[in-house]
């Protein structure tokens, strides 16, 4: 038998698994004979599958063996390796299992790495060719047949720049260019080469089949015995969805449905279904393929001359719902008229709300997770869906009002979610019923035990918020003196007022929070984020007022402050008596400073004017008979000058002095000080 024809008898034999006899962990199931009919045992049925929210399934399957057998067991492609992972088999009567065996199938780089040609990666002729340097060849053109060894492949440019890709071949004739546009044929001379190509392409190709492998278990024991398989493979994501019926005193009931979606090609009879609500980790590996360990090449040593060696250097407060509204909001137009249409249609006058939903699923914890599992088997055809009811509980928060300035302000129709069961409520859509009318969808998130959520489902229809907001000026609002710093603390505060009319039993009006700006009056605080207050209200006949304030502390260097910033502060109306003194001491030492830089500056002016005027004189000077009278008069101006220049310089060497001693009585003042 051929190997295309094994292939064949193997791919027909594991779409069924099978049972065959077998004398312990070295049997297997050979596929150059037809398996019998005694082998095969189809009926491998699901007996419970568990829905996990991270995509899996553990799926448990169970079937019957006598003495010593190997079970076959296929297994698709794509789940190989989830199931290498976490497959278990027990055999539950007292037998053991031997071993597991699969067919191990190199990488196709493995394998091609073994060849001597590897046209992987679609090369080009070039590039192919070129790999194969010194390999004899016989190619044919319109011209004839050559045959020679490759000696190599160039591009080259012909008279009209075009570019052309030229086959050297040499031969006991020499060396031939061949044109490879021109060729017709190309064949390796060596048999087993062109084999090998042939075979390496077939390899590519096989490496795109995604066939099912076949898992044989190797199990010893005596008599009839059921063996247990599970294990864990991808599935589609099990979901929720919810119902919310709000009755006539305001009350929601939650209904929750999980769907489930078998999208194998095995139905799922009679299974006990689970479903678990919880993200575990999960992950895959690759167990199937051979993996190799990459080994340096090392060269052989010698000695040489050793050279230099270097060596590198390694929030919130908790939730406080108000007391219960004593009056109901009156039931919406919409649903008033919907009521009556449904009156008249039924002929009889209905209950508000449709009766609770029976859920067919016991909720219990289950380790880390919580777990869902249906009461009474389940039948999912393959390729098909199920819905199932999984949760009814009744009083799972009450309804209310939420104003959301981020939505326009707009205010909408909501639901405070509580869980206080011990049921972890999976993330889903909420389609929402006051009644028996639909009255707007929400989503769900995760919500663990002891959860709580606001659910918005449509915009309010009798309750609107007008919001205004009023800045005041910035202020000062305390000053301290020490260390010769002047800490001064500014704050700005807001006003943001809310009017509300309409009618709900309760309001959150959601205020946004900004960096910096704290609350210093408010309403009760339902809750709080990172980015928004969550204030409860149950009767606004007046406006809502929300007071915020802004505290800027800045520090100031006494001795840099002018007579003008002195004057400002000097102004201010909560400046203490101490404080004012030493306000007032500062601007008589700094103005005393400042005039005596102000004379200094004056008299330093007067000199650099003398020196001008003395530069233009002698310049003048310059072209003079010495023994003139203008010579003479311009020598008596320039002595004047001299003198009064020597004046002028001791006069601002005494301003200098007196502005250091100054600034030093200032210094040591202001060091003096302090002050709150």
């Amino acid at each position: 038998m051929n190997r295309f024809t094994k292939v064949l008898v193997i791919l027909l034999s594991i779409g069924f698994p099978a049972l065959s006899a077998g004398e312990g962990s070295s049997e297997s199931i050979s596929a150059d004979r037809p398996v019998s009919s005694q082998q095969i045992k189809s009926d491998m049925p699901v007996k419970a599958v568990t829905l996990y929210s991270a995509g899996l399934a553990q799926i448990v399957q169970e079937t019957e063996v006598t003495g010593n057998e190997v079970l076959l067991f296929p297994v698709e492609h794509k789940d190989v390796n989830d199931i290498l992972k976490s497959l278990r088999v027990e055999d539950l009567d007292g037998g053991r299992v031997d071993s597991v065996n699969f067919a191990s199938e190199n990488p196709l780089n493995a394998v091609l790495s073994d060849m001597r040609v590897n046209p992987s990666g679609s090369p080009g002729i070039r590039q192919f060719l070129s790999g194969t340097q010194g390999e004899q060849v016989t190619v044919a053109n319109s011209e004839g047949d050559y045959s020679g060894y490759i000696f190599s492949v160039e591009d080259q440019r012909d008279a009209d720049g075009n570019s052309r890709t030229i086959l050297n071949l040499m031969n006991a004739d020499g060396l031939r260019s061949i044109d490879i546009s021109t060729l017709v044929n190309l064949k390796f001379s060596d048999e087993t080469l062109q084999e090998e190509l042939l075979e390496a392409l077939g390899e590519i190709a096989r490496s795109r089949i995604k066939s099912s492998r076949l898992l044989k278990i190797s199990l010893k024991g005596e008599g009839t015995r059921t063996v247990r398989l599970s294990y864990i493979r991808a599935v589609p994501l099990w979901k929720t969805s919810y119902r919310i019926v709000i009755d006539q005193e305001g009350t929601p009931r939650l209904e929750g449905w999980a769907l489930v979606q078998n999208t194998g090609s095995e139905a799922w009879e009679d299974v006990n279904l689970s479903f678990v609500a919880g993200q575990p980790n999960a992950f895959i590996m690759d167990l199937a393929s051979p993996r190799y360990v990459h080994r340096d090449t090392v060269d052989i040593p010698t000695a040489g001359p050793l050279g230099a060696v270097e060596y590198d250097r390694g929030i919130a407060p908790s939730p406080n719902a108000g007391s219960a509204y004593k009056s109901m909001a009156a039931p919406s137009v919409m649903y008033e008229e919907s009521e009556m249409m449904m009156d008249d249609y039924y002929g009889y006058e209905e209950s508000y709300e449709p009766a609770p939903m029976q859920s067919r699923a016991t909720a219990v914890r289950s380790g880390n997770y919580y777990r869902y599992t249906v009461d009474s088997p389940v039948t999912v055809e393959s390729r098909s869906s199920a819905m199932i009811p999984i949760i009814s509980t009744e009083n799972v928060g009450t309804t209310l009002g939420i104003y959301d300035p981020s939505s326009g302000g707009l205010v909408f129709k909501s639901i405070r979610l509580e869980n206080d069961g011990d049921a972890h409520w999976a993330a889903g859509p909420v389609s929402v019923s006051e009644g028996r009318s639909y009255a707007g969808d929400a989503l769900i998130p995760d919500m663990i035990p002891g959860s709580k959520r606001f659910l918005s489902y449509a915009v309010h229809g009798n309750l609107e918020v007008q919001k205004s907001v009023e800045s005041l000026p910035q202020r000062i609002i305390s000053l301290k003196i020490s260390d010769g710093l002047l800490e001064r603390v500014d704050k700005m505060e807001r006003e943001s007022h809310y009017t509300v009319s309409g009618e709900e039993k309760e309001l959150i009006l959601i205020h946004p929070k900004e960096s910096g700006w704290s609350l210093t009056e408010n309403p009760e605080i339902d809750e709080e984020t990172p980015t928004a207050y969550r204030f409860t209200l149950e009767s606004w006949d007046d406006p809502i007022l929300v007071k915020e304030e802004y505290i800027i502390s800045r520090d100031y260097g006494l001795r840099n402050l002018s007579i003008n910033d002195f004057s400002y502060y000097l102004e201010w109306g909560n400046l203490s008596k101490q404080m004012k003194e030493a306000f007032q001491k500062m601007s008589s030492l700094k103005r005393q400073s400042e005039q005596l830089r102000s004379e200094s500056s004056s008299l330093t002016a007067q000199i650099s004017r003398l020196e001008r005027d003395q530069n233009r004189v002698r310049e003048n000077m310059k072209v003079l008979d010495q023994e003139s009278d203008l010579f003479a008069k311009y020598a008596a101006q320039l002595e004047k000058q001299e003198e009064d220049i020597q004046n002028l310089n001791s006069r601002v060497e005494e301003k200098q002095a007196a502005i250091l001693k100054a600034d030093r009585e200032l210094i040591n003042y202001i060091a003096s000080v302090e002050l709150d």
